[in-house]
C-alpha cells in the first residue's frame, strides 16, 4: 500500500514514518503544504493519504475534490490536533475514510491504516457515528414542531456549521433542494440568516454531536 502523509509538522511526520514502519507499512512521500500534496498526486499514485485537517489557514476539505479528480480511489484519513464537532461533521459529509485526533492512542491510528490496507472500514470510526447522528430522526421538540422531518435534519446540519453543498452531500439530495429547505427554515423561524437560526436551534434543544474519539 502506497501511503502519503501531509502535515506541516516535521516532528509529526517523523513520528508517523517510524510508527508505520514498525507495523510493516512504508511512507512513500511527505507533504508540508496542500500544494505539495496536489503536486505529488499529479505525478504518482497513492492508496492512502494521512493528513492534518488544517495547514495554516487552509483546510484539507477545500482540496478533496481536486485530490479525488487526480486519484479517485485514494482513501483520506484525517489525523489531527483539532477535536471539533464541525470538522468531524464536515469530514463525514465528504465521506472520508477516517478522522482520528492526535490525542487518541497510536494503536487507533495503526488499526485504521490496517483497515485501509485490507479494504475494510474502521468499525469504531467517529465518522460513522457522525453520519448516523446526522441521518437520524431527531426526537420531537416542541419549538421545532412547525418544521418537517427533513427540515429538522437540515437544521441539525446547519447548527454544526455545514455549508449547503456539504448538507447536500451528507443527505444525498440536490443542492437546490437544500437551498429550498434552508429558506423554509429561515422563513418559519423568522430568522434573518443561517447563523441566527443555528444559534436559535442550539438554544432550543436541537441535538448536538459530541466529537469524542
Amino acid at each position: 500500500m502506497r501511503i502519503l502523509c501531509a502535515d506541516n509538522s516535521d516532528v509529526c511526520l517523523l513520528g508517523l514514518r517510524h510508527a508505520l514502519h514498525s507495523q510493516g507499512f512504508f511512507l512513500q512521500h511527505e507533504a508540508h503544504l496542500p500544494s505539495d500534496l496536489i503536486a505529488e498526486l499529479s505525478n504518482n499514485h497513492y492508496d492512502l493519504i494521512i493528513t492534518e485537517y488544517r495547514f495554516g489557514d487552509e483546510e484539507i476539505l477545500d482540496f478533496v475534490d481536486r485530490i479525488r479528480s487526480l486519484s479517485p480511489n485514494v482513501k483520506i484519513l484525517v489525523y489531527t490536533f483539532h477535536q471539533n464537532p464541525t470538522y468531524v461533521a464536515r469530514a463525514s459529509s465528504y465521506h472520508l475514510f477516517d478522522f482520528i485526533t492526535k490525542s487518541s492512542s497510536l494503536q487507533k491510528l495503526l488499526s485504521s491504516v490496517a483497515c485501509a490496507s485490507l479494504g475494510t472500514a474502521p468499525s469504531d470510526s467517529i465518522l460513522t457515528k457522525a453520519t448516523q447522528f446526522l441521518l437520524q430522526s431527531p426526537p420531537p421538540i416542541q419549538q421545532l414542531s412547525g418544521l418537517t422531518k427533513r427540515e429538522v435534519q437540515v437544521l441539525t446540519h446547519l447548527s454544526l456549521g455545514l455549508s449547503n453543498r456539504e448538507i447536500s452531500q451528507a443527505l444525498s439530495i440536490s443542492l437546490e433542494t437544500v437551498k429550498e429547505h434552508v429558506q423554509n427554515i429561515l422563513r418559519k423561524q423568522k430568522a434573518k440568516d443561517r447563523t441566527e437560526v443555528a444559534v436559535w436551534a442550539l438554544r432550543n434543544g436541537i441535538p448536538t454531536f459530541k466529537s469524542t474519539n
